[in-house]
């Protein structure tokens, strides 16, 4: 009902057609648009328009009876033109009393205002307050009424009716505003703003609901796929974000049109944005049609077309680790946690694959998990040992220092060599703080070793620096603070760095060696002819030594070719004035090749294993005595 029409329909109910014409008298005649104008300013309280549209106007239905009353307000109700005001006679025999009618009225229309018209009623007001209850929607009047009683009821509650009427029809619209920004906000919510794909809330629902479904149906089935682009870093660190953002959107795409194209293959799917360029699928369907591996392999196909951006061919594979309800899982959490398992191993065995999921691997990640969470409290309890292998002059056959080698005593599982858990240390962030308790351990050693027998002082202490330990910031502060705290001469410890771990970035890797070289403090270039060092850069590095990896002593004496590559690297190391040292020499041919050609140094279990410190001073102890004996 809108304001600019001031026209008020009003029902009349009584026995009594007289009655009816005196209302219609009063409401409906030439004068009462002005009378009535006049009236309602006097009511509100304001002046009376002049203007004939903003009178109130009032059209008057009459019904002799209740029931006939009833049928009005229904049919008023139902044509969307309801009452705003019944005026209902108390006493109406034979038929329904007032108050009966009014509890009828309200019925179909709880806004109907009420006035009841009576000279004197069968009920106090007390007995109408019981059985219609207090309400502003009802009013007495009094017969014989005054004519201006009429009208000011009828303009005071037809106003209201009115007020709330449109005050209800502005909540209605508000709430339905109110239900669409919902509806609105949740989409928002579930949804991945980049791509417009299912972000993971959405994804873990719609997963869960899975799992529970097929608890339930043998004849249900899902799998999920989990996928991870394999170059997608590239990508951002060269053409920027940008590119890459329209590269996820392009995936986002991608995978769509796949599930679109899948079919009854993959049921009710969804694909989601996990964050970064981490997506899922869950695809399900009967048992017998599902088919995740052939999807996978369609899917593969897909994403490995090149995609176009700013005017270039980016290619952007993907790794998939897939699992499936085969595996009778309980939780949505799990499900998902298999998956990455998997995309993980695809990662591992070449990338731009699938991979499917199997207990061996969840066995092998808990036991990865269990190494992490050992190897966290493994310092602290007394559990990571030193040993050291000695390096022997080949000229002189007299002990020149040792290799620090770490190793790790576990509770359980015994030795466990740095080939097993290093990697974990590099995985989990243990590798700066460990490498530095190794370096200060094996310094405490070689001073403790040297004050004991100062005809020891020439010994020197070699000990692995990793790649991320190169990469740290403050390695040359750390190593200033170990030489002070352990009184070792700087030129007696010297810090063996891989091939890999120099080359990955060697503008920073050069300035960080150069920054321990002016500690005075040597280095050596560790399994030299295994990694990726080119000759044309080998000169920049600030290096006093190579040693030659272990992998070439093993055939020295069968091949010639070989002989002939180890041959070079001392020819090499002579010309740029750096000590060569062999590793691995187990035999006395290799004793004797190395020395014709001149090899500096050697290490290998021809002279001793690796042993803790009790073990090397019982060597030295042996040389001594060698050595006495000699002389």
């Amino acid at each position: 009902m809108q304001t600019n029409n001031p026209t008020r329909r009003i029902l009349t109910v009584d026995d009594n057609d007289a009655i009816h014409n005196d209302f219609k008298k009063i409401l409906i005649n030439s004068a009462a648009p002005s009378k009535l104008a006049g009236a309602k300013a006097r009511f509100f309280g304001s002046s009376p328009q002049s203007s004939s549209p903003g009178d109130v106007q009032f059209v008057v239905d009459s019904a002799l009876q209740g029931e006939e009353g009833l049928k009005c307000v229904q049919a008023a109700a139902k044509e969307g033109r309801p009452y705003s005001v019944a005026f209902v006679d108390m006493r109406m025999p034979p038929g329904w009393d007032g108050l009966q009618t009014i509890q009828r009225f309200w019925e179909v229309d709880p806004d109907l205002q009420i006035v009841i018209c009576s000279a004197f009623s069968d009920y106090s007001w007390e007995e109408i307050s019981a059985k219609l209850g207090l309400t502003d929607r009802l009013l007495i009047l009094k017969k014989p009424f005054d004519p201006a009683e009429v009208t000011q009821l009828a303009i005071a509650l037809s106003e209201k009716w009115l007020l709330r009427r449109e005050a209800k029809l502005k909540m209605d619209q508000l709430e339905q505003m109110v239900s669409d920004r919902t509806v609105e906000l949740t989409r928002l919510a579930l949804s991945d703003k980049l791509t417009g794909l299912a972000n993971r809330v959405l994804f873990n629902e719609r997963l869960r609901a899975a799992v529970k479904k097929a608890t339930e149906s043998t004849d249900y089935a899902y799998a999920v796929l989990f996928l991870d682009f394999d170059r997608f870093k590239i990508i951002n660190d060269s053409l920027g974000h940008e590119a890459g953002d329209l590269v996820l959107k392009g995936i986002a795409e991608r995978l769509t049109a796949a599930l679109k194209l899948a079919g009854p293959i993959v049921g009710d799917a969804v694909a989601a944005r996990l964050g970064g360029d981490e997506f899922t699928i869950l695809i399900d369907g009967p048992t017998d049609i599902l088919n995740p591996a052939g999807f996978a392999e369609n899917l593969l196909r897909l994403l490995a077309t090149p995609y176009s951006i700013a005017d270039r061919q980016v290619q952007c594979t993907a790794s998939i680790g897939i699992t499936t309800s085969k595996l009778s899982y309980e939780s949505a959490e799990h499900v998902l946690r298999d998956a990455d398992t998997a995309m993980y191993h695809a990662k591992a065995n070449g990338k731009a694959r699938f991979v499917m999921f199997d207990r061996e691997m969840h066995e092998a990640v808990m036991a990865r998990l269990e190494l992490e969470n050992d190897l966290r409290h493994a310092v602290e309890r007394g559990e990571i040992v030193l040993h050291y292998q000695p390096i022997v002059s080949l000229s002189t056959g007299e002990l020149h220092g040792f290799e620090t080698l770490v190793r790790w005593k576990h509770p359980v599982r015994g030795l466990i060599t740095p080939m097993e858990f290093i990697p974990c240390c590099e995985d989990i962030g243990l590798i700066i703080p460990l490498g530095l308790w190794i370096l200060t351990e094996a310094c405490r050693q070689l001073k403790a070793w040297t004050t004991a027998e100062p005809s020891r002082a020439h010994l020197t202490m070699s000990v692995n620096l990793s790649a991320k330990q190169l990469k740290s910031p403050d390695l040359t502060e750390k190593i200033s603070e170990v030489l002070t705290l352990t009184g070792v001469n700087p030129n007696s410890l010297i810090l063996e760095i891989t091939e890999s771990a120099m080359v990955s970035d060697l503008d920073a890797s050069i300035s960080s060696l150069n920054g321990i070289r002016a500690l005075g403090v040597r280095l050596h270039l560790d399994d030299f002819g295994t990694g990726y060092s080119s000759l044309s850069s080998l000169h920049r590095f600030p290096l006093n030594g190579l040693k030659i990896d272990r992998s070439f002593m093993t055939n020295l004496s069968d091949r010639r070719d070989y002989m002939a590559v180890v041959h070079a690297i001392i020819t090499l190391a002579k010309h740029l004035g750096m000590t060569l040292i062999a590793e691995g020499i187990e035999t006395t041919d290799q004793i004797t090749l190395l020395q014709s050609m001149e090899c500096d140094l050697a290490q290998g279990y021809y002279f001793c294993r690796p042993t803790d410190a009790t073990g090397i001073e019982a060597y030295m102890a042996t040389q001594s005595i060698r050595k006495s004996r000699a002389a």
